[in-house]
């Protein structure tokens, strides 16, 4: 079984999202699809360029064979979209990990990411149903982070790495929102998933790792549903592509939504 990881694209890591491989069927081969819009979805404005980005990855990874697909990204960028121009199974990372959490009780959401990025998972908490269920968003990583993502060196490669300052700050913070009354602890950003054992092995409620719930969804769809005759049912396909060519490499700011490889 074939499962396209949309937005995930090389960059730092070991293959692409060997933490997850365990858990998954045998057989079962994840391939990365990244988004060609290369920007940082700090603003709204951003966002819904994603959302183009990670619909036309989709559409390419539908027309290679794939089986299903998982938006890599707590932002469930184009998910909408997606789900009306595939005929095979879609996922998001939001919207899978946030029922996973919910289905234990209250939730909290921990983030390596600022509070000026809030108004993304703000957004899918009312979209999806869950604003009674979650207790509060904290915030681990300061404001600059978002300046220094790329690199080595660079902001991202230390969440991927769970640097030691990274990883007490993320468990503090989960047992803060313990503390505030949290059943369970969903995982702010799938650049999180590497760290999610981790963090699991120290906080006394279950950690959601939402990529990891996006896949098994997606898997168990696939599963489930034999493969259509057309994987692809929009008609606006080619008009997307021309469109995305259109601004590939005008800009890259290395969106750290996802970045493995």
């Amino acid at each position: 079984m074939r499962i396209a990881l949309l937005g995930t694209v090389p960059g730092i890591g070991k293959g692409i999202r060997p933490e997850l491989h365990a858990a998954l069927p045998r057989g079962t081969v994840l391939s990365a699809w990244p988004s060609r819009v290369g920007v940082f979805p700090a603003t709204p404005v951003e966002r819904d360029m994603q959302a183009i980005g990670h619909l036309e990855a989709g559409l390419r990874a539908a027309a290679s064979g794939v089986d299903a697909v998982a938006i890599d990204s707590l932002g469930d960028y184009g998910l909408d979209a997606l789900k009306v121009a595939l005929a095979i199974p879609v996922a998001g990372s939001g919207e899978a990990g946030m029922a996973a959490a919910a289905a234990h009780g209250r939730f909290a959401i921990v983030t390596v990411w600022p509070a000026a990025m809030n108004f993304v998972p703000e957004g899918l908490l009312r979209a999806y149903g869950h604003e009674d269920r979650c207790v509060g968003i904290r915030n681990v990583g300061a404001a600059d982070v978002v300046d220094r993502v790329a690199g080595p060196d660079g902001y991202l490669a230390s969440v991927d790495r769970a640097d030691p300052d990274i990883l007490s700050a993320v468990v503090a913070a989960c047992h803060a929102a313990m503390a505030d009354g949290a059943d369970a602890i969903l995982l702010g950003c799938t650049c999180m998933s590497p760290m999610a054992g981790k963090v699991a092995a120290a906080v006394a409620v279950p950690v959601v790792n939402p990529l990891a719930e996006a896949v098994k969804r997606a898997v168990a769809l696939a599963t489930n549903a034999p493969p259509p005759p057309d994987r692809i049912l929009s008609t606006r396909a080619s008009l997307l592509t021309r469109m995305i060519d259109a601004v590939a490499g005008e800009v890259d700011e290395q969106c750290p939504v996802c970045i493995v490889g």
